[in-house]
């Protein structure tokens, strides 16, 4: 079964791959400091509270959602929502969904 996220990622805009790729592909003229590096970023969890409504407005406002709907490609018909919340548990149930981030800290090279 294929993922949300390997569906939508042919109407993803191409300069998000680097957000996806964790910024690993990223290049950047910095001298590391010791809090991830080029090719090495520090990943970080990002732990929030919410409700799948909160949850469903958070793939509404997605731009890759929204450049798929221009195209005529519907990622959250009726039926994908009830699959959605069907295995989130209810739509007033909260859940803590973890944001996957990457940081990347150094110095300018002069």
């Amino acid at each position: 079964m294929e993922t949300f996220s390997g569906m939508t990622s042919p109407y993803r805009n191409p300069i998000m791959q680097y957000a996806f790729d964790g910024y690993r592909t990223l290049p950047l003229p910095f001298e590391s400091v010791g809090l991830g590096s080029e090719g090495n970023p520090l990943p970080l969890d990002m732990p929030k509270e919410m409700s799948f409504d909160v949850f469903l407005e958070l793939l509404r406002s997605s731009s890759v959602v929204a450049m798929a709907k221009e195209q005529g490609v519907d990622f959250l018909s009726e039926g994908i929502i009830k699959e959605f919340e069907t295995a989130w548990g209810g739509s007033k149930l909260v859940r803590s969904v973890i944001y996957k981030a990457s940081m990347l800290v150094g110095k300018v090279k002069l």
